[in-house]
């Protein structure tokens, strides 16, 4: 499984907001600086992860970005699909191959079985997995 950058951004950014977890807002320009991420593109994924509801941001001079939901709550699953996302496990073969059915079929089951394996596992790791205190 390749992780896209922005995906992976979006989960250093998150695990900065939980590490950092006090109920003030963080503003997007500190967290890219935290994470060596470009800020301007931070900013539109973090837009991305508020339309997830995984972030809130409130506006002002003492503005920025909060969890949502506790860092225990926040899976690596939501994360990655709210940037890149469903992670599915379709072949995008239909018209290939013509000949070659069975191959195809069997293939797409084991693409399928793949995508449904890397999701459980993203599912079942959360973000507070990623910070120093990840005792409840």
């Amino acid at each position: 499984m390749r992780l896209g950058r922005a995906a992976a951004y979006a989960v250093f950014a998150t695990a900065h907001l939980a590490e950092n977890k006090n109920g003030n807002p963080i503003q997007g320009r500190e967290i890219a600086e935290s994470c060596g991420v470009p800020s301007g593109h931070l900013l539109k994924i973090l837009q991305q992860l508020v339309r997830a509801r995984i972030l809130s941001s409130e506006r002002g001079p003492a503005g920025g970005f909060v969890l949502r939901k506790d860092p225990h709550e926040i899976t690596l699953l939501e994360i990655i699909e709210a940037i890149d996302g469903p992670i599915s496990g379709d072949l995008l073969l239909r018209n290939v191959a013509a000949g070659k059915e069975p191959t195809r079929v069997r293939l797409e089951q084991a693409c399928r079985e793949v995508a449904d394996f890397a999701k459980s596992r993203l599912a079942s790791t959360v973000i507070s997995d990623f910070t120093k205190s990840r005792r409840r």
